[in-house]
């Protein structure tokens, strides 16, 4: 068995250089994308009609005749003739959504891409071919690493891919010829996953299987709740359960497909410790806001002050409180260095007039 090497580095660098910035009209290109691969295929009645109700909002029309443009696929437009009547050239007078629609052509071919992959056969990563036999293996990299109230860290993997953690996180890695497997034991996470399809990545946490072959995705894991982020690609969410012919230990887990499939893409959200979990859409701010801390930053944009501290108590081994109910509703905005709680107590002592009491484990927050 190969010795592992712990390759960690505090992570001061450009840390959004991972991180997907969605424009405002993300949604609307990915259907405008979808509708395309459709149109290729060929649409039925019903699938025609829902093509032209969803043309008849202007900026989708807009937006799918400039994908057109784009991929040369001006063909289609004869297909729509009775759909998009006295349709302009792609070209003309659309020049507002166009700056603001294709300033990243590399990011709409690659949701071109992910469009085209989602199309194939329902993009089921937890296929039967893809699950794992209970055999024994042996792990051929293997490495624990944690972070301390306040610390952030990033850490180079064998394959490749490139690891953050957050503050108060702990995770055990264990990497075979078959499989990468990092189990999320507490905190965050944030993975940049190199790409390997012989060798599936998953992440498991709270009785979840989170895998991905060559993606970015978020993984949070904070009392009891378990939040995936992708800002990536696509992912795929499963259950699991530890493979005894390796004495349950986390190597080769039997990955099971759950009975309610569950796909993610970039952009996207959803709190998978919830009994049935919805997906939601992410705004690029949200986004950036979420991942700030591998720069060893915090934002608030505006939420309640319960919240903040809530937020506040993952940074400090002490327990931040409201001494009064009356402060809870108290809204907080600012960017606060993670690794200096006390000057982010002491700045909303001054702009919201509340007084602090620390002790050896609190920090109680009152009215002055």
């Amino acid at each position: 068995m190969n010795s592992s090497k712990n390759e960690t580095k505090t992570d001061k660098s450009d840390t959004q250089s991972n991180v997907v910035q969605f424009n405002s009209d993300e949604r609307v290109l990915d259907v405008a994308s979808e509708w395309l691969v459709k149109l290729d295929e060929g649409l039925d009645n019903e699938e025609m009609q829902a093509l032209k109700t969803w043309l008849a909002t202007p900026l989708h029309r807009d937006t799918f005749l400039e994908m057109v443009a784009l991929w040369d696929k001006m063909s289609v437009l004869s297909e729509l003739a009775d759909i998009v009547p006295h349709t302009p050239e792609p070209n003309a007078k659309h020049k507002t959504n166009s700056t603001v629609a294709w300033k990243r052509p590399l990011a709409i071919a690659a949701s071109i891409l992910m469009v085209g992959l989602l199309s194939y056969q329902g993009l089921n990563l937890f296929s039967p071919s893809n699950q794992t036999e209970p055999v024994a293996q042996m792990a051929s990299y293997s490495l624990q690493a944690s972070t301390k109230p306040g610390e952030h860290k990033s850490i180079s993997l064998e394959d490749g891919s490139t690891l953050w953690l957050n503050t108060n996180s702990q995770v055990n890695i264990a990497f075979t010829d078959t499989s990468r497997i990092i189990q999320l034991v507490k905190g965050e996470l944030h993975i940049n996953v190199a790409k390997d399809k012989s060798r599936p990545l998953n992440v498991l946490a709270a009785g979840k299987a989170i895998q991905a072959v060559g993606t970015a995705f978020n993984v949070q894991y904070h009392r009891g709740d378990l939040e995936l982020v992708v800002t990536e690609g696509v992912v795929e969410v499963a259950s699991y359960t530890l493979n005894k012919a390796n004495g349950e230990s986390i190597v080769n887990p039997i990955i099971k497909p759950q009975a309610r499939p569950l796909t993610l893409v970039q952009g996207e959200k959803s709190l998978l410790s919830l009994p049935n979990s919805t997906v939601e859409t992410v705004s690029d701010k949200d986004i950036a806001n979420d991942l700030s801390w591998r720069e060893g930053k915090i934002v608030f944009r505006g939420e309640p002050l319960i919240d903040v501290i809530e937020e506040v108590s993952r940074y400090t081994d002490k327990t931040v409180v409201l001494g009064d109910a009356a402060l809870a509703n108290m809204q907080v905005a600012g960017l606060f260095n993670t690794n200096d709680v006390d000057a982010l107590i002491a700045a909303l002592a001054d702009n919201l007039q509340i007084s602090t009491d620390y002790s050896s484990d609190t920090i109680v927050l009152r009215p002055r």
